[in-house]
């Protein structure tokens, strides 16, 4: 009978071979031998390829085309600041997507509460979306609440094409019941 050996620990080459490599090259990728600078979110490869796509598909004047009809509907300013993330932040307690239901038909939507908690937002938005239904609004329309709640660079401008294309359609449905909203 032959006598195995025990397995080698590798663990401590891996560590040695990090302090060969140079500090900066540390923090990047290696792509077919060239070195690959991540997002500000730490994609690679393909998570950094589908993250740049959705950064081109963002339409920011279709996202001012629905700032300009919430704000006139509403007689408010918005706060400033275009872009995806800015957006999401000003749509996310679900205050402003509430008021707007309900300047389209009269308490179609329950009545939001304003805070700062995710489970309340979530709630805010949901009712929003039921009030869509009602409105007559197809189901493709909808967007799904986690659409507003989205973090990382690709999917924060993917998920609010979706909220773009639901305000959109909104303001259709507004305008075929009242050309004056």
């Amino acid at each position: 009978r032959k006598r195995r050996r025990p397995l080698q620990d590798t663990s401590t080459a891996a560590v040695e071979m990090t302090d060969v490599i140079p500090r900066a090259a540390q923090d990047k990728q290696v792509n077919n031998g060239i070195y690959v600078q991540p997002t500000e979110d730490g994609n690679f490869g393909l998570d950094k390829d589908i993250a740049d796509n959705a950064k081109k598909k963002y339409d920011i004047a279709k996202e001012q085309e629905v700032r300009t009809w919430i704000e006139k509907v509403l007689d408010e300013k918005l706060e400033d600041g275009l872009g995806a993330l800015e957006f999401q932040k000003i749509l996310q307690s679900g205050v402003v997507l509430c008021q707007l239901a309900n300047k389209i038909k009269k308490d179609v939507c329950k009545l939001p509460r304003s805070t700062s908690q995710p489970a309340v937002q979530r709630e805010n938005i949901s009712f929003y979306l039921k009030a869509c239904e009602k409105l007559g609004m197809t189901d493709n329309f909808i967007f799904m609440t986690d659409n507003l709640f989205q973090e990382s660079t690709g999917k924060v401008e993917l998920a609010m094409m979706s909220v773009i294309n639901n305000l959109l359609e909104l303001k259709k449905i507004a305008d075929k019941s009242s050309p004056a909203a």
